[in-house]
């Protein structure tokens, strides 16, 4: 005769028992008769072989066996918890998934607020947003990593396909302290001899070139890689920097100066994807946030 298995119900039972502290606790916690939750029990000790529970007095206590066999099960139905949890994520991606990746000047600047409006509109949809390097905006567009990627840059090579672009100006950003509120704009040579936070990187590389072209001189002090950064220390009081308009709004808010730059000086957001992707109501949503973003940006600046 085959030695009876041990089932799910048994090992539930068991489980509930010790969580409880009882065999009538457990039993009330599953929602069966006290019995029924005895037989389970009495069950499983002749398959396992020796007694999961002793009397105590009027109560009972876990064996040291019980203890040990408690912490095998507890793993158990820690992965049973652990897929389910799963098994809802995937439900949610079945419902909608919306992959963003970005550079930090855009990622830093509008996204959280335009992260914020699409879930509102789209609640079903699990929103991803992701800052990378340039490069890796291209990577995870390309391997399908990212359903939209944004840049400054075109990224319309291969197999990559630009789906929108968002042009306004750079702006001037400061505080009162080097700018009158009387202020309106800001020419390139009123820059002279300031004390100026730098980028590094290409964008600073052609910001140098107008300066140059100018006549400009700029007291470069100091210098970070991100716009956000920059930001941050003019808001310190460590001198004025030309950034994008998208963090030049966000400088604004913050209670900062900012201020048109002349001459112009342009800065594109490109959206790109893959080319034969289809753009969902969540990807167009997401591009007319972009575009009413730059569209603020620009008023604001222009009305300061």
């Amino acid at each position: 005769m085959s030695k009876r298995a041990v089932t799910h119900r048994m090992i539930e039972a068991f489980r509930a028992a010790m969580l409880h502290g009882g065999i009538s606790a457990g039993a009330e916690a599953l929602g069966i008769p006290q019995p029924s939750m005895s037989r389970l029990i009495a069950d499983l000790q002749k398959v396992v072989g020796f007694p999961l529970f002793q009397k105590s007095g009027r109560t009972i206590k876990p064996t040291d066996e019980a203890l040990v066999l408690m912490t095998k099960v507890q793993q158990s139905f820690i992965g049973l918890e652990e897929i389910t949890s799963f098994s809802a994520q995937l439900q949610k991606q079945k419902i909608g998934r919306f992959s963003i990746c970005t550079i930090p000047a855009i990622g830093h600047s509008v996204m959280p607020e335009i992260v914020e409006h699409l879930r509102a509109k789209f609640p079903d949809v699990v929103i991803s947003l992701t800052v990378s390097s340039y490069l890796e905006v291209a990577q995870k567009v390309r391997n399908r990593q990212a359903d939209i990627g944004l840049t400054a840059d075109a990224l319309s090579i291969g197999t990559l396909e630009t789906v929108a672009e968002f042009t306004s100006d750079c702006v001037c950003i400061a505080t009162e302290r080097w700018f009158p509120a009387s202020a309106s704009q800001v020419d390139i040579k009123d820059l002279a001899g300031k004390p100026f936070v730098a980028l590094t990187g290409t964008f600073q590389r052609q910001l140098d070139a107008l300066l140059s072209a100018n006549g400009v001189a700029v007291d470069a002090m100091v210098e970070a890689s991100l716009f956000h950064s920059v930001s941050e220390l003019v808001l310190r009081g460590m001198g004025i920097a030309v950034v994008d308009p998208l963090t030049g709004a966000k400088h604004r808010e913050r209670g900062g100066v900012t201020l048109p730059l002349k001459p112009a000086v342009p800065y594109t957001v490109y959206a790109t994807a893959m080319s034969d992707t289809r753009l969902g109501k969540t990807a167009r949503e997401l591009l007319q946030s972009l575009k009413a973003a730059t569209e603020h940006a620009r008023i604001h600046t222009m009305h300061e």
